[in-house]
């Protein structure tokens, strides 16, 4: 052998071509050998004919024999497919037991799920009422999102969450997206504040300063740009946070002005010191949206699940 050449094993060789044999070639050969007809064996595995042939004749070049061969109207099993078929038969039962068994019990196990904190306040809730409801025993694992849109896209791409609630409906070609219901958004103060009571107008941006939340989704961000082009410098900023919590926090204990989903107020303006503001600023309204991988095996879970978040998202 000439230096800096590799010689591949018989072994591996053998394991590489396995590697690449297509096991729903064995459901064929199972369907072919019970029902004795292509034909037969095209309406059981709900496929056509021509595919079933097709099939068969990758079997026959894999394993170097016709495995069937024709008698009168119906196959008849080599000696080769018949020790092949009472060699895998129980194998491959098995194997689609225990997929399917995974598909039925996974959703009842676990669900993951990623959002901000403060929807979590009210998307959590919703879910643990469905899961009553529908007798469904399920630990629910929620991660934090930090409301940049690479994380709730990279989460979905690669199967680390089971759904993913935010603003965007548009995270990747294999993601799908529900819209689930709308928030409005509000100016907020400390109830103490020395300069705004009731109102925060358009004159008020020059003097005022502002804390907001830190993401790359959220359509406050246009009407945040649009305040900010106001100010004349970034001292303007009090606080940049991808946390609502954090800005509650810090509302109530400076003379801040922020934007924030009006329920988020309803929910703790008795727990924080903070007050709404009208204001003649016109802001937008927020979409939120459920979306989940495509390749997700709990896809008509997650419709019915959509239709409950739907139906009570804008009751919280």
């Amino acid at each position: 052998m000439r230096s800096g050449m590799s010689e591949t094993r018989p072994e591996h060789a053998e394991s590489l071509k396995i590697r690449k044999f297509d096991l729903n070639l064995l459901m064929v050969l199972d369907a072919v050998y019970t029902t004795g007809s292509v034909k037969n064996a095209a309406t059981l595995l709900h496929t056509s004919s021509p595919s079933i042939s097709q099939s068969l004749q990758k079997l026959k070049d894999y394993f170097g024999d016709p495995l069937f061969l024709r008698d009168g109207q119906k196959l008849r099993a080599t000696t080769i497919a018949t020790k092949l078929h009472l060699k895998v038969k129980d194998s491959l039962e098995a194997l689609i037991s225990n997929i399917e068994d995974f598909e039925e019990a996974e959703y009842y196990n676990q669900l993951v799920i990623q959002c901000p904190i403060y929807l979590s306040i009210k998307i959590i809730p919703i879910i643990s009422e469905f899961f009553e409801n529908e007798n469904i025993t399920c630990e629910i694992v929620h991660r934090v999102s930090d409301n940049m849109v690479d994380s709730f896209s990279d989460s979905l791409s690669l199967r680390q969450v089971d759904l993913v609630f935010g603003v965007n409906k548009s995270l990747g070609m294999s993601t799908k997206s529900f819209l689930i219901g709308e928030e409005d958004l509000v100016f907020i103060c400390r109830k103490n504040h020395p300069r705004l009571e009731t109102t925060f107008r358009e004159k008020d941006v020059e003097t005022e300063m502002f804390c907001y939340i830190h993401t790359d989704e959220l359509p406050a961000v246009i009407t945040r740009q649009r305040v900010e082009n106001k100010l004349l410098a970034d001292r303007n900023f009090t606080l940049r946070s991808p946390s609502f919590m954090s800005i509650l926090s810090h509302i109530e204990s400076t003379n801040s002005v922020a934007i924030v989903p009006r329920w988020l107020l309803n929910r703790f303006k008795d727990a924080f010191n903070i007050k709404a503001l009208e204001s003649d600023i016109e802001l937008p309204t927020v979409e939120i949206a459920m979306s989940y991988n495509k390749t997700n095996l709990n896809k008509k879970m997650n419709t019915r699940l959509f239709d409950y978040l739907s139906e009570n998202f804008s009751k919280k």
